[in-house]
């Protein structure tokens, strides 16, 4: 029987598939994520964002991968399989609770895309890694980021430093 880091997981949606970050999405992740707009709102996405930080990246998501340190889902839209954002978890070093970490290009913006990941993400981390909590951390006026924790269930649990922290449970894993 596979454990869950033998082979990266591909999780399907309506209308995604999140899958592993390849070197041919570089293009369309440098498209989507070179953004003012996204750089002030994601910790360790900078502005601008070009080849050497696409390919540090990837290495980046593909050693963490192999570490067991944290899977991150490229989102890729199902009927052309363009990348348009990334989403992943980041596991805690007891391994019982992740982060879970989500961009969107700025074309998807309002398309419902993000919420639509994170809720498969959120299952997946449950039911595969058995985490006892996921939580996202959200910049105060960061109102779209806000939006996709809530829609997903998660529920504020502290405030403070400009930044809003949500979290969900799984009460089965309690």
């Amino acid at each position: 029987m596979l454990g869950p880091f033998d082979v990266f997981p591909r999780l399907n949606t309506d209308r995604l598939v999140l899958r592993k970050l390849l070197p041919e999405d570089l293009p369309a992740l440098i498209k989507n994520v070179n953004n003012p707009k996204i750089a002030a709102n994601v910790l360790n996405i900078s502005y601008p964002y070009g080849e050497p930080d696409a390919a540090f990246r990837l290495a980046f998501v593909q050693q963490g991968f192999v570490q067991q340190h944290r899977v991150v889902f490229a989102l890729a839209k199902k009927d052309t399989n363009e990348v348009i954002g990334e989403a992943g978890i980041h596991f805690t070093k007891d391994r019982k609770s992740a982060e879970i970490g989500y961009w969107l290009g700025e074309s998807f913006w309002g398309s419902g895309y993000t919420a639509e990941a994170v809720s498969a993400i959120l299952d997946y981390g449950f039911r595969v890694h058995h985490l006892e909590m996921m939580y996202a951390i959200c910049k105060e006026d960061n109102v779209s980021s806000h939006r996709v924790a809530e829609k997903s269930g998660m529920h504020v649990y502290s405030c403070g430093d400009g930044m809003v922290r949500y979290a969900i449970q799984n009460i089965e894993n309690l």
